[in-house]
């Protein structure tokens, strides 16, 4: 129903002013949020924060030119812009008598969205320049490979060339193998050489210290008996001399002894 008494009351707009004339129009529906471009104009279908109203804001350059409620209209730049509000939804007609642009994205959008575009068949068409020279190469490669194929075909020895190449390869493996295991062997040969000749140097200075410590010691044990053996003389002698001594004197008193038992006897 209220559908029905827009559209009569939008027809009765619509009516009046196109007594005057207008070769262009356009009409439409827009929600709360919803955005159309006429020319460089934005109009914007809104809410109002302090009446709840449905709203139509007119924009250039983001900038506000005027706000349109239920049944009003503004006009500039030869357009002549009516709005209708029924609940959440905003109807728009617009008239003019040159022809205008309309367009639900931004004009700086829509210009991007062309350029992307614009750029968008240009890598198309690079790729289908490549798909195509690439499916040519391939056709090319392809070729090849079936005349190589038919090549090996006619070849009677390329089996035995292949088993050739495959006991070549295998012999090889072993012989790395093999000079893998005598290289491990020389490492640890050299290893133990250069352990016993290590040992060998340390054997050499032991025994050297040794003969030295040996000749040292041997000299001053010769140095030390000579003394000894000197002294030991020494002491024989004097012993010697001594118990010469102890003899007489036992000697010569005994002499005394008898000589004063002779006297007595007289």
């Amino acid at each position: 129903m209220k559908r029905l008494v827009f559209a009569f009351i939008l027809f009765l707009l619509t009516a009046s002013l196109a007594s005057g004339g207008t070769l262009y129009d356009w009409s439409g529906s827009l929600s709360v949020g919803e955005r159309v471009y006429i020319n460089d104009l934005s109009l914007l279908v809104d809410k109002n924060i302090k009446t709840n109203e449905t709203v139509l804001v007119i924009e250039q350059d983001s900038q506000i030119q005027t706000i349109l409620g239920d049944g009003e209209n503004y006009t500039t730049k030869g357009l002549e812009i009516l709005f209708a509000a029924l609940g959440d939804e905003g109807y728009v007609h617009v008239e003019s008598e040159k022809p205008f642009a309309v367009s639900f994205s931004a004009p700086d959008e829509a210009a991007e969205l062309r350029n992307e575009n614009t750029e968008l068949r240009e890598k198309l068409a690079n790729l289908t320049t490549k798909y195509n020279k690439l499916a040519k190469e391939n056709e090319q490669l392809k070729q090849q490979v079936s005349e190589l194929q038919s090549k090996l075909k006619n070849q009677p020895n390329t089996a035995e060339l292949n088993a050739k190449i495959l006991n070549l390869t295998r012999e090889n493996r072993e012989l790395k193998a093999q000079l893998a295991n005598l290289t491990n062997q020389y490492n640890a040969v050299k290893a133990k050489a250069d352990f016993l000749e290590q040992q060998n140097d340390e054997y050499r200075k032991m025994i050297q210290t040794l003969l030295e410590d040996a000749s040292q010691k041997s000299e001053q044990s010769y140095i030390e008996k000579a003394k000894k053996e000197k002294l030991v003389g020494s002491v024989i002698i004097k012993a010697i001399a001594f118990s010469v001594i102890v003899v007489g004197l036992i000697g010569y008193g005994l002499y005394r002894k008898k000589r004063s038992w002779e006297l007595g006897g007289l």
